[in-house]
């Protein structure tokens, strides 16, 4: 009788329990690039992606570009199940816009000074153009630049987040020596510790 109870205690939690899924929306999340293809992250056909959320403004930001760059040429080259993008929300990274002006009219405004920042930074990840309902405000999942998310896919959900720049270093044997560095590289299933 003891056993029998216990076995259908058991089906029922494993039964009850619930599925992984998305705790913020980002199943949502989509954005143009510069070439003005959509992707939906939750539609990739990646494991795993990282989203760094940036802005011009932010000189930590500027800072974090030679660690992200390095980071995205290893994912690339070692990795195909997983991917980093730069993210951008138009509506904060342009000047005085509001969230009542369309998608298409700040998507163009927003590519005009990424394409600055891209030239003059010397950004090697992609960029992708945030749509709404991706918000950096306070209140929400992003209050901050920088800031780098980590997902898995199927079904979107994020499992990490590194507040602040990886590293702001620009040696890259500095770089590779850095705790937060090589701790993102753990999370992100690049190496064991």
């Amino acid at each position: 009788m003891k056993a029998s109870l216990i076995l259908i205690v058991s089906l029922c939690l494993i039964s009850c329990a619930p599925a992984k899924s998305s705790y913020f929306g980002e199943e949502t999340w989509s954005g143009l690039t510069f070439g003005g293809a959509e992707i939906s992250f939750s539609k990739l056909e990646k494991g795993e992606i990282a989203l760094n959320v940036y802005s011009p403004d932010c000189v930590p930001c500027w800072k974090e570009i030679p660690a992200l760059n390095l980071l995205h040429a290893e994912i690339e080259n070692r990795f195909p199940s997983k991917a980093l993008y730069m993210v951008v929300d138009p509506y904060q990274i342009v000047p005085d816009v509001t969230e009542e002006r369309p998608f298409g009219e700040v998507y163009q405004l927003a590519k005009t000074r990424m394409e600055t920042e891209v030239k003059n930074r010397k950004i090697q990840v992609p960029i992708v153009f945030m749509k709404p309902p991706f918000h950096v405000k306070e209140g929400g999942l992003i209050t901050g630049t920088p800031e780098t998310m980590l997902f898995v896919t199927k079904p979107m959900r994020l499992y990490y987040n590194f507040l602040g720049s990886i590293s702001e270093q620009t040696s890259v044997d500095v770089i590779r020596k850095e705790a937060k560095f090589n701790f993102f590289r753990y999370q992100f299933g690049m190496e064991s510790l």
